[in-house]
């Protein structure tokens, strides 16, 4: 199950048409991505810092001139206008098949027995710095909600976070889950965790992996969002693994009990949130993990990146992209964080991840709790 593509019950029957359409945006986003993005930097040098310094009579200092100087090339205005078409062009293609197969999929939902729980909270209000957000412009953002049943927060998650991810050139192999499961028991063979937590699980697609890959643990999973947590409990049922789902804020997990859980994990959850969610979250994550249990905070390799041109340039998805939080979790010093979590500084530890099946790799802020 530590694959992406998973075909089950609530996902559409897709027509000769749609597929098309994806495939065109995939294809068109590799081109965009894979071929055009990698001359950005040398555009900026070339076009962007020369156009700069004779606008200005010096050379491009700050970040924010650097950001002004690349949209003094033409090359790259032509490559921004194109990425953000393209992102706006997946939602249409995964969008398009769900609402037309939306009361189908809300009754396949009812049907499939669960073996898990979900747990909402009619009373919950989503942060506001998340839930005003159309992140990565999915439409509705992470925390629509058009009612009771209602999957379709969730399902453009998956449908479109595998087009973006196909078009970033991420094989169909590969799973975030798969990556960071593959380093734990590398770390720690046999490893059995009783209790997992996976903190901003949103569709569930990585929680479902841990709890394939440990069927016999008792996992559970925590997002903001109704109708993704719906989507994500009828998508573990159709999948037949067992997950409770529970509607809460992972920077207050009061829900659950200090020393409770043998594994906490978050999957691309540090740069959705802002600074003081995330330290609350990470606090959070040391409380409720046992002693002698770890924490797990996979996530984008953005942090790798050490140029300020590149690293200017990689900001592109915070002003264009509803990545509010995208130079806020570049530029901080996570281990700090963990630190001022309760983490010892011997028992934290940053690395690079290699992807399942991919060439662009994950970064992993990881931390135990001694026994």
């Amino acid at each position: 199950m530590k694959v992406r593509d998973l075909q089950h019950a609530l996902l559409p029957t897709l027509t000769e048409e749609e597929k098309s359409r994806q495939r065109m945006v995939v294809a068109l986003r590799r081109t965009i991505n894979g071929r055009l993005r990698p001359r950005n930097v040398a555009l900026y040098k070339v076009e962007g810092a020369p156009a700069f310094a004779a606008r200005h009579g010096r050379a491009p200092q700050s970040p924010e001139d650097v950001a002004n100087a690349l949209f003094l090339s033409t090359g790259y205005r032509m490559w921004s206008a194109m990425n953000r078409a393209s992102q706006e062009m997946i939602w249409v293609a995964a969008g398009a098949p769900l609402v037309r197969d939306a009361a189908r999929a809300e009754a396949a939902s009812r049907t499939v027995p669960a073996l898990g729980s979900l747990h909402l909270d009619p009373a919950f209000d989503p942060p506001g710095e998340i839930a005003d957000i159309d992140i990565h412009l999915q439409p509705g953002g992470y925390t629509m909600d058009r009612g009771e049943g209602d999957l379709l927060a969730g399902a453009l998650y998956e449908a479109g976070g595998n087009i973006y991810a196909f078009g970033q050139g991420v094989g169909k192999g590969d799973s975030k889950a798969g990556a960071v499961i593959r380093h734990l028991e590398a770390r720690h063979p046999g490893i059995q965790p009783e209790r997992i937590l996976d903190l901003g699980c949103s569709a569930g697609a990585a929680t479902c992996a841990w709890a394939a890959h440990f069927p016999d643990a008792d996992v559970h999973g925590v997002d903001i969002g109704a109708g993704m947590l719906r989507y994500a409990h009828a998508r573990a049922a159709a999948l037949g693994v067992a997950v409770h789902f529970h509607q809460a804020d992972a920077a207050d997990l009061s829900a659950f009990a200090d020393d409770s859980f043998d594994l906490v994990v978050s999957h691309n959850l540090l740069h959705e949130i802002g600074r003081e969610q995330r330290r609350a979250m990470l606090a959070e994550a040391r409380r409720v993990v046992r002693p002698g249990g770890m924490v797990f905070h996979q996530d984008v390799p953005t942090r790798f990146v050490t140029e300020l041109v590149a690293r200017v340039e990689r900001a592109w998805d915070t002003s264009h992209n509803g990545e509010a939080f995208w130079n806020i979790y570049a530029g901080d010093d996570l281990v700090a964080d963990m630190v001022a979590a309760g983490f010892a500084p011997a028992d934290i530890e940053e690395l690079r991840l290699s992807q399942v099946d991919g060439a662009m790799g994950w970064y992993l802020l990881a931390g135990g709790k001694p026994a």
